[in-house]
């Protein structure tokens, strides 16, 4: 069994090396027609991250994609069990969004300039005002008509369990006035746990609750528990 995993991880990476090119190459092709660019480069990442879903063995179940509020800029948060998460979400959910990404990626070759391009901000955990930065250039995106995936928790779960928010979290929500969507991943844990690069096929559910607005900050704290609340819901009616 582990020999078949290692095999199909070597094929997995593969794929998702050569395919990242042949979609860079599709991708080039159709900047000069459409604009924003930055909405050409998300949708590719799009149908790029459904592409590796397929071969990487998963089956993802949604539910609720019809609480996403249409045509309006909004704070997308979701719990973070591992890896796949990002792919999952870019694969699966029917709205474009931007996300912040450690700027040491940005220094890739080839990779770095996509994030750029797709619009994709870095951030950076050790500097100290970079939470304010992200908060500002989080805001800015919402501003501009442009929604933003956010993982409250900070970073991913070590047991897969849903852990505790980060006050400042979703002061964006109350900067802005942009609804918050609560949205809920369950299995993608057992994809790729810590502490290991081999791929284990795994059924996912995504669930979306209905948006939540912060209207001030009287009831932010209370909207903050409030929306973990609803991804523990979601988590525990699909687990």
């Amino acid at each position: 069994m582990i020999i078949l995993r290692v095999i199909h991880t070597g094929f997995l990476f593969l794929l998702v090396f050569i395919s990242y090119f042949v979609g860079l190459v599709i991708t080039f092709c159709f900047l000069p027609f459409v604009r924003p660019k930055t909405h050409l480069f998300q949708a590719a990442a799009h149908y790029w991250s459904r592409f590796i879903a397929f071969f990487s063995g998963m089956k993802v179940e949604t539910f609720g994609l019809q609480n996403i509020p249409p045509n309006k800029p909004l704070i997308l948060v979701a719990n973070h069990q591992g890896a796949a998460d990002i792919p999952i979400l870019l694969g699966y959910l029917p709205v474009y969004f931007r996300f912040a990404i450690k700027k040491e990626l940005f220094k890739v070759p080839v990779f770095g300039w996509y994030l750029r391009q797709a619009g994709y901000f870095s951030i950076d955990r050790e500097a100290v005002l970079s939470a304010y930065k992200t908060l500002e250039k989080i805001v800015e995106i919402l501003k501009s008509g442009e929604s933003v995936m956010v993982f409250p928790e900070g970073t991913r779960s070590r047991d897969g369990s849903l852990g505790k928010f980060k006050r400042g979290s979703l002061m964006a929500a109350l900067k802005s006035g942009a609804p918050v969507v609560p949205i809920a991943i369950s299995g993608s844990y057992n994809i790729m746990p810590r502490g290991t690069y081999l791929v284990n096929p795994s059924k996912v559910r995504l669930s979306v609750g209905q948006p939540i607005y912060i209207k001030n900050e009287k009831e932010y704290d209370q909207k903050v528990e409030e929306v973990r609340e609803t991804i523990a819901r979601l988590l525990s009616a699909h687990p």
